[in-house]
């Protein structure tokens, strides 16, 4: 694999090292069983093996956060076909892949396999399984397409492929068939946790500039619906004057461009963390390289897995608070990340009755029907209520037919 970013997997060979029965040269894939062979499909791409295949993939794609997602599902793909599956990934067919796609659900690794080679966390939820599917079918339509490839063994596994253990477990289950919970918090959890920002210790300038950024993580976060992704990128020069609003415009997901207003909280928020880092009350458009979110010494930029594990930090010294007071809330803080705030957003707005289509527009989502989830709360109320009284027209015994 190409070395343009520290891996927590290893090379080819050590991941043969695990396979002893098969030689590398017949795990590398430049004998895949899959390999194009025919003379009138020239390949298009310099790739003599699986490894060189999947970086040519990779360069291909544009957005680092995107090519960082598909890097790490590529790179378990080819761990799982040498050092488990012992076949090379251009040999893989449909019943290989139904196995893998077990796997995902309930991942064993081999005796011996060495803690620091971080193949995977734990079983993945079926929306992850389904999104891993999803990115390797089209690294495999590539490869057919650049003539690596004979045929994409993804496209006969069919939409449904769930893997084993979830014959009830679908969409809004966990994983052992329990309900799973909503991926936001209840407007009593999140004013309570506001109020836990300022409890955080000060005591040092360490943690009075821990605290400071975490505050406007939180906020700034919430009010604006950003990504991580969003705010790591974003700079001050970024936010600028038009239309009498403040506004903040924002790269997003697939090189989409959109200004998100600033509301009197988000702004507040803003100020307020500014000064804390010695710069003026407003930005400035001569600020281009000034992060809107910056490491502790407030000037160094910060990446988006600097933010998640700060708020990570903070969900769960939040859940052990919220133990004694409510196990519901600690629970869930348990599990809570950066996202959770953009979820809480869209939620909160569906309770106090923002129209979709002006959700849908702050998500910054394409269609009305991804922000439609976080309205489902209000149409079960309106379900109850519509369903709550007689249905069959009975009339009073006294009334006449």
């Amino acid at each position: 694999m190409a070395a343009d970013r520290k891996s927590d997997l290893p090379q080819l060979a050590e991941w043969a090292s695990l396979a002893p029965g098969a030689p590398r040269a017949a795990l590398d894939g430049s004998q895949g069983a899959n390999r194009n062979r025919r003379l009138a499909r020239r390949q298009q791409i310099p790739a003599r093996n699986d490894a060189e295949a999947i970086d040519s993939w990779l360069a291909g794609l544009d957005n680092a956060n995107t090519r960082r997602a598909y890097r790490r599902e590529a790179q378990r793909l080819l761990a799982w076909c040498v050092a488990i599956r012992q076949l090379p990934m251009s040999s893989l067919g449909v019943e290989d892949l139904r196995a893998y796609m077990d796997w995902l659900a309930a991942p064993e690794l081999p005796p011996g396999w060495p803690a620091r080679w971080r193949l995977i966390n734990g079983p993945l939820k079926l929306s992850s399984r389904r999104q891993s599917k999803v990115i390797l079918q089209a690294l495999f339509d590539y490869l057919v397409d650049a003539a690596y490839l004979e045929a994409n063994p993804f496209r006969l596994l069919g939409k449904k492929q769930r893997g084993r253990d979830l014959a009830v477990a679908g969409e809004g289950f966990g994983g052992e068939g329990e309900v799973a919970l909503p991926r936001w918090l209840e407007p009593e959890l999140w004013r309570w946790l506001l109020g836990r920002l300022e409890a955080l210790p000060q005591a040092t300038a360490q943690q009075l500039a821990r605290a400071e950024r975490l505050r406007f993580l939180v906020i700034w976060l919430y009010r604006t619906a950003a990504r991580r992704s969003e705010l790591a990128n974003g700079r001050m020069a970024h936010i600028h004057y038009q239309h009498g609003l403040w506004l903040w415009r924002i790269a997003g997901k697939g090189g989409s461009v959109a200004d998100v207003p600033l509301d009197a909280e988000a702004l507040a928020a803003l100020l307020r963390y500014r000064r804390f880092r010695g710069l003026p009350d407003y930005p400035l458009a001569n600020e281009t390289s000034v992060p809107i979110a910056a490491a502790l010494d407030g000037r160094t930029t910060i990446r988006d897995l600097q933010i998640y594990s700060a708020l990570k930090w903070f969900f769960a010294r939040a859940s052990q608070e919220a133990e004694s007071l409510n196990p519901g809330w600690a629970a869930k803080l348990s599990m809570a990340s950066a996202h959770w705030l953009r979820h809480s957003l869209a939620s909160h707005a569906a309770r106090a009755g923002v129209p979709i289509q002006l959700t849908a527009e702050r998500l910054r989502h394409r269609s009305q029907a991804t922000t439609q989830k976080f309205y489902v709360h209000v149409s079960l109320q309106d379900q109850l209520r519509a369903f709550a009284g007689d249905l069959t027209g009975t009339k009073d015994e006294g009334d006449t037919p």
